[in-house]
């Protein structure tokens, strides 16, 4: 007699279950879970020596748009500058950062925008990039 009041209760569990497993995980969950984390961070992770800025560099020089005065430079991984190089530009007041990454291993050059820069700010950064590699 007790099975068969637990019966419904057993079976909405499983169904509970069931239905549990077929829904597909929340990415920001998946994100965080065990396996998938460290994909992810090394996704959105920069190089180290792009977060410290350890790294072969040269003077920056000056350039202006729009009246503002900013400083653009060059900087690479040491011993391994033909493959991993960093222009950036920083608004001379303080007030912003942008950059393009450029990674080229075996394969075709990945380049990414840092800061968010604009259309205009891409151009000087992708120009810096070329000045800095006439051969590519």
């Amino acid at each position: 007699m007790h099975i068969t009041r637990l019966l419904p209760a057993i079976l909405a569990c499983a169904a509970f279950q069931t239905a549990s497993a077929a829904t597909p995980p929340i990415t920001a969950d998946l994100a965080n879970t065990q396996g998938f984390r460290q994909a992810y961070q090394a996704m959105v992770t920069l190089p180290s020596w792009v977060m410290t800025a350890h790294a072969t560099s040269v003077p920056v020089s000056d350039f202006s748009i729009g009246g503002k005065t900013y400083l653009l430079g060059h900087m690479c991984r040491q011993h391994d500058c033909a493959a991993e190089q960093l222009e950036v530009v920083f608004a001379k007041d303080h007030s912003a950062a942008w950059g393009l990454l450029s990674i080229k291993r075996e394969g075709p050059l990945k380049q990414t925008f840092l800061g968010a820069p604009d259309a205009e700010m891409q151009k000087v950064l992708l120009k810096a990039y070329q000045d800095n590699n006439p051969a590519d």
